[in-house]
């Protein structure tokens, strides 16, 4: 080949992809951690995957910053759940909105396994989607990944199982905070009460969960790490229960990992 034609060949590359330069990849922005845990399952380093609020942080705590509306900017995909309260102020950042914003038709908490699952159908075909060259790549890590939550979640029930085994009685009954208590009644506790924020707390409110805790017989509280990783432990010293604090969203985008956590301090607290 001589150098006329491999400059002409450069020329022509660049003009689509970049001479010497691999092509863009396409930008997902997750809004939350539940999202994002997918995207980095699914399509891993083949998409930009950028999360909006973290894992740590409450989501309604959560304010909008100049890196987020940068971010939003350049997304070829934005993905929300729909309770968001703070999208709104993002959009009406934005100079203008990202060619596609979908929020996901997943309802429920994605914590739970059989929501998970669901969630994870609906965004490999958003992904699939997306980028079409890459759409059966996208399904067969879906499945691998289906594979590891569906291990996990058998690992957590066979832990509480060996710990009602060993556990003369019943479990005991469950005061959760609501965005614990469905993972709480999945893994097998009757959850007697729930309360929320701890922002939200009032004396009588306060009075009857520690009459329900008493009158139920309550040996376990928990609590949700984002919106208050002690708001229970009162509760919990004044019933004689032990207390856990759980987290709602996955850590290091690693949702079966988390699930399996989650359950291990579950069982850990009542040993």
């Amino acid at each position: 080949m001589n150098r006329s034609t491999a400059l002409a060949l450069c020329i022509a590359s660049l003009l689509l992809t970049g001479c010497g330069r691999k092509p863009r990849r396409p930008v997902v922005v997750a809004t939350t951690a539940n999202i994002a845990a997918i995207v980095e399952a699914v399509a891993g380093k083949r998409v930009e995957n950028i999360t909006l609020a973290p894992a740590g942080m409450c989501p309604g705590h959560f304010d909008i910053r100049p890196s987020h509306v940068a971010a939003a900017i350049r997304a070829d995909l934005l993905v929300r759940q729909g309770w968001e309260v703070w999208f709104d102020d993002l959009e009406q950042a934005l100079p203008a909105l990202p060619e596609r914003i979908v929020t996901s038709q997943t309802e429920g908490n994605w914590m739970l396994p059989d929501v998970h699952r669901r969630a994870v159908a609906e965004l490999t075909e958003l992904l699939a989607g997306l980028d079409t060259a890459r759409a059966d790549t996208f399904r067969r890590n879906a499945d691998r990944y289906l594979e590891r939550i569906d291990s996990a979640a058998t690992q957590a029930k066979m832990m509480v199982r060996e710990l009602r085994r060993q556990t003369p009685g019943h479990l005991p009954n469950a005061i959760a905070t609501e965005h614990q208590a469905p993972f709480v009644r999945w893994l097998g506790f009757r959850v007697v009460a729930t309360y929320g924020r701890p922002e939200e707390f009032t004396a009588s409110g306060l009075t009857d969960l520690a009459r329900a805790g008493s009158d139920s017989a309550v040996g376990l509280i928990v609590d949700n790490l984002q919106s208050g990783p002690d708001a229970g432990a009162p509760l919990a010293e004044v019933l004689g229960a032990r207390h856990v604090n759980l987290t709602n969203f996955p850590s290091d985008n690693d949702y079966p990992a988390t699930l399996l956590q989650n359950a291990r301090d579950v069982v850990a607290a009542l040993e």
